[in-house]
């Protein structure tokens, strides 16, 4: 990761290598060794606002020796974090924590982390943990938001992290949209998948030897086995289908045409929504404000993509697939006839 260094990040730098270094330089001192060893010129009064600095923005726990006046660490192990030393990479770091913070509980979080602290060089530890986001109005302009979610238990996370680890069978209680109680499942487990706000388990049910999806909160009574599978070389998720409406997906892949206009349309031509994507004007339908198009693609995920046609209204309606008309006309006559 490349950062530049202005000169106040090189100060920042130096001043906490000269109060790392367990000496206890005084103030005066310190500047001196600045100007001579790292070649840093600076002033009495930016010199103690950059111990100001250090100390509020980043946290670095700074005091001062009543014998001799001289400048020291309460935590002799502390250090100043490379990605500290610019203020633009310091913002940085604590947006990645607030993205971080969205997933924490789970391996991939721990995992996440340990490529994060990679980042610092010099045995400069960087930990998540110690990124402290003050609660200021400016802290609040970048945020990430999501469904909400329901709490995965850590025993729960435990399991399926030793199952991916070592390829080794699960089972469990589960209960899906269309069972009308639990069933007990053999299980693979292949990949972890975060979408909208949920984590859902993808791999193989054993006993009906098909690929499934299983939202992990739903997961009761797990268990690992001792039974080894050999990862197929077609487990990832994305070989299967784009993704592009979430991780629901059918065995077959169709060809869809679906007429939008108005914001639908707009929004639409952002994205890449399958394979072998086209997007043309529609002239027999041109909408309102003459903007109607037709976006093409072949997809496997009927059910997400037939709930997002519906949801736009009078400004989407479907082409093809000839089943997708017919629903969405249904769909249509039976909204029709409420008496709301």
């Amino acid at each position: 990761m490349a950062i530049d260094f202005t000169e106040k990040a090189k100060r920042y730098q130096a001043i906490d290598e000269l109060i790392a270094s367990g000496r206890k330089l005084k103030w005066n001192e310190i500047i001196s060794e600045l100007q001579n060893k790292y070649d840093l010129k600076t002033s009495r009064n930016t010199f103690f606002r950059d111990i100001n600095d250090l100390a509020e923005k980043y946290n670095a726990p700074i005091d001062v020796d009543s014998e001799n006046n001289g400048y020291f660490y309460t935590d002799p192990l502390y250090r100043l974090p490379r990605l500290y030393t610019d203020e633009n990479a310091a913002k940085a770091a604590k947006l990645i924590k607030t993205l971080m913070d969205m997933v924490k509980g789970n391996p991939m979080y721990k995992e996440a982390q340990e490529v994060f602290e990679s980042l610092s060089i010099e045995n400069h530890d960087l930990s998540i943990e110690n990124i402290k986001i003050n609660k200021k109005p400016d802290n609040d302009r970048i945020i990430f938001v999501g469904a909400p979610n329901k709490e995965i238990p850590a025993e729960t996370w435990r399991i399926i992290d030793n199952a991916l680890k070592s390829n080794l069978v699960i089972t469990f209680d589960y209960q899906s949209l269309t069972d009308d109680k639990p069933k007990h499942r053999r299980v693979q487990p292949w990949q972890l998948i975060f979408d909208n706000g949920n984590w859902n388990l993808h791999g193989l049910d054993v006993v009906k030897n098909d690929r499934r999806r299983y939202t992990l909160s739903e997961i009761k009574n797990l268990q690992l086995m001792n039974d080894v599978f050999i990862l197929p070389k077609d487990y990832d998720f994305r070989k299967m289908t784009r993704g592009s409406f979430g991780c629901l997906y059918d065995k077959n892949f169709e060809n869809y045409k679906i007429h939008l206009h108005g914001y639908p349309a707009r929004y639409a031509k952002k994205s890449v929504w399958g394979e072998n994507q086209t997007i043309e004007k529609d002239t027999k339908h041109p909408g309102p404000k003459n903007d109607g198009i037709i976006l093409s693609f072949r997809s496997n995920q009927r059910e997400a993509i037939w709930t997002w046609v519906w949801k736009w209204a009078d400004e989407a309606w479907p082409i093809e697939p000839k089943e997708l008309v017919e629903d969405w006309k249904q769909k249509r006559e039976r909204i029709n006839k409420m008496k709301i």
